[in-house]
């Protein structure tokens, strides 16, 4: 078992990608791209936490009550920015409060969301969030695999 510890949260949304097979992810599911990162995170020696939830404010309560539980974290918000009522600010401390302790945090998102006019990033450049889109389940073992190099290089 490894000493690294990854969180791997995702939000509203993805509990069904099959709205995702318009996008030429026909084999994509929530059980496929849990899967995808397991076995990413395995060959890698890094220890996988993969969570989905479609409530905000618990996925908001994830984050913040789970920082000193974990080395790195992903955040997939989904459905959340597309939401004119997500609390941005809340998100933005959240993770500011994750970066200040050093620890890597990437933004991954399945499709690209520069395409669609009512989405954007869950965080702006001052965080320090790292941010993949538009690799679909790709995206996931890329940020993977750069959340490994950034604890190894700790």
């Amino acid at each position: 078992m490894s000493d690294k510890k990854l969180l791997i949260i995702n939000g509203p949304g993805l509990s069904d990608l099959s709205n995702y097979s318009e996008l030429g992810y026909d084999d994509l599911s929530l059980d496929t791209l849990k899967q995808k990162c397991i076995d990413a995170c395995d060959g890698l020696g890094l220890e996988a936490d993969f969570r989905q939830n479609d409530d905000e404010p618990e996925l908001l309560s994830d984050l913040i009550n789970e920082v000193s539980n974990f080395d790195a974290f992903i955040i997939n918000p989904a459905g959340l920015s597309n939401s004119s009522s997500i609390d941005y600010d809340a998100f933005s401390a959240a993770i500011t409060k994750i970066s200040n302790q050093s620890k890597p945090v990437i933004e991954v998102r399945i499709e690209n969301i520069f395409k669609q006019s009512d989405s954007k990033p869950l965080q702006g450049a001052e965080s320090g969030l790292g941010f993949i889109s538009g690799l679909g389940k790709y995206g996931y073992v890329l940020a993977i695999q750069s959340i490994n190099k950034k604890l190894s290089n700790q």
